[in-house]
Formats: structure tokens, C-alpha cells, sequence
């Protein structure tokens, strides 16, 4: 492991992407744990009218996205991209320091947020190229590194805006937030260089098959987005769950967290090894199955320990949605890293939307045990679709443009 990972290292530019997804992670974790609060309190709106403010701002970057993969794909300057999508990060929580008022504050992040959205799934389409110019055959690797510093920083962002927001309050996160996102800006600015993967593909300009014309596009895009609605309908009920049915207490709702957050690294790395063995597939297929079972446990437990032991069984289950999932779909499309990145990313948004919808209803209708049925069920249909016959997922779905 130590050799295939100093490897990568020393890949251009590979090193700086790592750092990348680790200022990325914290700046969005200083911030978003406190969000609902800052909402709530100091601008004083219901929660349900934070969810509008949510969903609005996580659609609005979906069709951006997707409008700017397949040009980047096609020549755009993935570099100068990744710049201007960071600076367009740090203009929209930038807002929160000079806008207190919630209607322009809602058009003004439904802009910026929109056009700061590209930046994730342009970093990983970056990282794809710099490893394949160095002829590295370790792409899920690569990718299961990148999400292990995203990890890694949504684990230590928390606890610094814990500390900034008790010493300068709400301005103190969103500063910073902000801060972070330009110190991105600077060093993709200063440090990343256009790889030569891309170079060779510039005279080779292709159109992606549309997910709604290719069922092998769009079974692995719905595929992921039907485990992530699941995953995030868990995030939501699991806090209540633990309080209301298990009589836990805030604290231990922390503890189960950050035991699921604390393994998923380490298995994101033991994936990112075993995918020189065992296809993204067959990855994805044992993900599900670990899924499906940690949902069925959490239907049946009595105790709190049993919960915390399944915690095993979630972040293995997390690992793979997070660090293979976006590997399977860069299979598919691997000369186009741009679009195949924002396929994955936006079946996430859509999943954490749809996720945060179907769980708070499902809880509200079935109580917060039995919800999980609704998990099962979306692992059980992911598995289905994953089982359908397709033709192989090696083959380029890739189609010259029309002259």
C-alpha cells in the first residue's frame, strides 16, 4: 500500500488535489452544522423554511453542473474552471457576512452557490486526468485518497467551528469559510498545471450519450442517487432514532457519528486497494449488501451498543458510495472525467435532497424504526438495477460530435 500510494504522490499536481479536498471538506463542515441555527435564530425563519432555502440552493447547481462537464470535456480550460468555481464559493458565504436578511439571501446563494457548484466534481475529473497522463493504473485509488481527505476534513471542521463560533460568533465561521475557499482558488491557481491527458484529448472532442437516451448511463446515475436518498433519509432519522426510541442522549447520537466517520477513512483506502483486484462492480455490489443489512439491523435493535456495533457495517457502506462510487461511473465515461464526475455528484445533491424528503415523511407516517424500510427498499432496488443486464461497462460511451 505504501509503494502504490508514494506512487501517486509523485504524480504532477496529484499532491495539491489531496490538499485540495481537505481545505474542501473543512470550509462546507466549519459552516454547515450551524446553518439551521443561524436560520432559526438570528434571521428567524422555521425550519421548514430553512429546508426550501436548502433544496433551492442544492438544485440551482445540478443543471450548471452538468451544462459546464460537458464543455470542460470539450476544451474548456479545467484549471482556469476550478479557480473561478472556488472564488464563486467564497462570494456566496460571503453573502452571509453582508446579507441578514432572508429573501436577498436566498437569490443572492441560489446565484453563487449554483456557480461555485462545478468546483468538486472539476477537482475529481482533474485528479482522474493527472493519474491517467502518468499511465498509473490506480484510479480508484486516487479517488478513494481524494474522498479520504474530504473525510478528513469534514471531521476536523466541526470541531473548528465549534471553537471559532463560541469566540467570534457566526461572522467568525463564515469568514473563515470563505478564507478557505480562496486559499483553494490560490493554489489550484498556483500549483496545478494542465495535465497531458487533457492536451491529448483536446483534438478528440466528443458528446456524452445523455443519461435519458443511455440505459447504461442512466442505471448507474439512478443507481447512485436511489443509495445516497437512502444514506441521507439514515443522516436524518438516526439522531432522532437514537433519542426518541432508544432513549439515548445527545451525546451518544455524537458518539455514533464520529465512530462511523473515524472508519470510514481507513475502508475507503482498503477499497481503494482492493479495486486492483475486484471491479467497481463487484465493490459497489458488497456496499449495497452491507448497506441493506445495517438498515435491517437498525429495524430490530433493542440496545444502543447494537447500534454502535453496526456502525462497522455503515461506514464500509458509506466508503463505497463515496470512494467507489465515482470510480464506477469514471469507468464508464473514462474519456470524459468532467461529465462522469458530475453524473456522480449530482445523483448525491439529488439523493441528499430526495433523502432528506422521503425520510422526514417516512419517519412522520411509520415512526422512526420502521422508516428504515424505506432504506431497505432502496438498497434492494439499487442491487436489482445494479444486477440488470447490461453490455459491459468497459466500453467508452462516447459519441463524435456531429460536424
Amino acid at each position: 500500500m505504501l509503494k502504490r500510494t508514494y506512487a501517486l504522490l509523485l504524480i504532477p499536481s496529484y499532491p495539491i488535489f489531496l490538499l485540495c479536498m481537505l481545505f474542501q471538506g473543512m470550509a462546507i463542515s466549519i459552516s454547515a452544522p450551524f446553518l439551521a441555527v443561524y436560520f432559526t435564530e438570528e434571521l428567524g425563519v422555521s425550519a421548514g423554511t430553512f429546508g426550501i432555502f436548502t433544496a433551492v440552493t442544492l438544485l440551482s447547481g445540478v443543471a450548471l453542473s452538468m451544462f459546464i462537464a460537458k464543455r470542460s470535456d470539450a476544451g474548456l480550460n479545467r484549471r482556469r474552471l476550478m479557480v473561478i468555481c472556488m472564488m464563486f464559493n467564497a462570494v456566496a458565504f460571503a453573502g452571509y457576512i453582508f446579507i441578514h436578511d432572508f429573501y436577498p439571501l436566498l437569490a443572492y446563494m441560489t446565484i453563487f452557490t449554483a456557480a461555485g457548484a462545478p468546483a468538486m466534481p472539476q477537482l475529481f475529473a482533474s485528479a482522474r486526468e493527472a493519474v491517467s497522463a502518468s499511465s498509473s493504473p490506480d484510479h480508484a485509488l486516487a479517488n478513494s485518497a481524494l474522498r479520504s481527505m474530504f473525510s478528513l476534513g469534514f471531521i476536523s471542521g466541526p470541531l473548528v467551528g465549534a471553537a471559532l463560533l463560541s469566540r467570534f460568533g457566526f461572522q467568525g465561521i463564515f469568514s473563515s469559510t470563505t478564507l478557505i475557499f480562496l486559499l483553494n482558488a490560490l493554489l489550484v491557481f498556483s500549483f496545478v498545471r494542465p495535465s497531458a491527458a487533457k492536451q491529448q484529448l483536446q483534438h478528440r472532442v466528443r458528446q456524452p450519450a445523455g443519461v435519458q437516451r443511455n440505459a447504461r448511463v442512466l442505471v448507474p446515475f439512478l443507481i447512485l442517487t436511489l443509495l445516497y436518498t437512502g444514506h441521507w433519509a439514515n443522516n436524518l432519522n438516526i439522531s432522532l432514532f437514537i433519542v426518541n426510541t432508544l432513549g439515548g442522549t445527545t451525546q451518544n447520537v455524537a458518539s455514533v457519528a464520529s465512530i462511523c466517520a473515524l472508519m470510514e477513512i481507513p475502508f475507503m483506502l482498503v477499497l481503494g486497494l482492493l479495486s486492483a483486484k475486484y471491479t467497481s462492480k463487484a465493490l459497489l455490489g458488497w456496499g449495497m449488501a452491507m448497506g441493506g443489512i445495517y438498515y435491517a439491523l437498525v429495524i430490530g435493535v433493542g440496545e444502543l451498543w447494537q447500534l454502535i456495533a453496526g456502525q462497522v457495517l455503515l461506514a464500509f457502506f458509506v466508503a463505497v458510495i463515496s470512494a467507489i462510487g465515482i470510480s464506477y461511473i469514471q469507468d464508464l465515461l473514462p474519456d470524459l472525467p468532467g461529465y462522469a464526475s458530475t453524473l456522480y455528484t449530482n445523483a448525491t445533491t439529488i439523493g441528499r435532497l430526495a433523502g432528506s424528503l422521503a425520510g422526514g415523511a417516512a419517519a412522520q407516517w411509520l415512526g422512526y424504526r420502521h422508516s428504515y424500510l424505506l432504506c431497505v427498499v432502496l438498497v434492494v432496488c439499487s442491487l436489482g438495477l445494479l444486477l440488470w443486464p447490461r453490455r459491459s461497462p468497459d466500453e467508452n460511451i462516447t459519441t463524435p460530435l456531429a460536424s
